[in-house]
């Protein structure tokens, strides 16, 4: 079982509909296969792949309009950043969730707004 994990908070796995599923070895030339897709999702095997940050830009660069999920046990540290890099959503496993409360999660989504080089120039 899993828990998705949006800027409202934690919410069941409700995604019926086909989706196209890349992971974070996949090459960003190959990314235009994805602008014909409602839904893509990137597969990380852990946390600490960045690949999924810099897939989730590019596919917003070329103009990716649809939803990206992340499936991966990011920490909550790491959701501002996420939802900043293009992400939508991030798919945790169930047991992530109980380690890492909603509250964590929802505290860390406006990274923006509260780094250091936001506040640095004044946003």
């Amino acid at each position: 079982m899993s828990v998705v994990v949006t800027d409202q908070g934690f919410a069941p796995d409700l995604i019926r509909e086909a989706v196209f599923e890349i992971d974070t070895t996949t090459p960003v030339a190959a990314l235009e296969e994805c602008l014909s897709q409602a839904r893509v999702h990137i597969h990380a095997d852990n946390f600490s792949d960045g690949r999924i940050f810099t897939l989730a830009r590019q596919l917003r660069l070329i103009g990716f309009t649809g939803v990206i999920r992340g499936v991966c046990d990011l920490l909550p540290d790491q959701f501002g950043m996420a939802l900043n890099a293009g992400l939508n959503e991030v798919q945790i496993s169930a047991q992530h969730a109980a380690r890492c409360d909603e509250s964590a999660w929802l505290a860390r989504r406006r990274w923006r707004a509260t780094c250091y080089q936001s506040r640095l120039r004044g946003e």
